[in-house]
């Protein structure tokens, strides 16, 4: 599969996940809505890995350590973010 393709899928559902955490949020169900968010922002980053890296995300699930592997070789989030 190309990377412009993969980076589709991941944004794809990384969208999805946007969506179902507004809807959770939207009926009080804050746990839900944590949990999608961060799933989210994870399928964001591992979008953000082909592009930035050239290479497939690893399997791992902490954002934390996703976005450190990326800052790894000089992407930064902007501040306003």
């Amino acid at each position: 599969m190309s990377i412009r393709r993969e980076v589709l899928l991941w944004i794809r559902a990384a969208n999805e996940d946007l969506e179902d955490a507004y809807d959770a949020l939207n009926r009080r169900r804050w746990f839900r809505a944590a949990f999608f968010a961060q799933q989210a922002v994870e399928k964001a980053l591992k979008a953000l890995f082909f592009i930035v890296r050239r290479e497939e995300p690893p399997h791992i699930h902490t954002v934390t350590e996703l976005y450190m592997m990326l800052k790894e070789k000089g992407f930064k989030l902007p501040k306003d973010l």
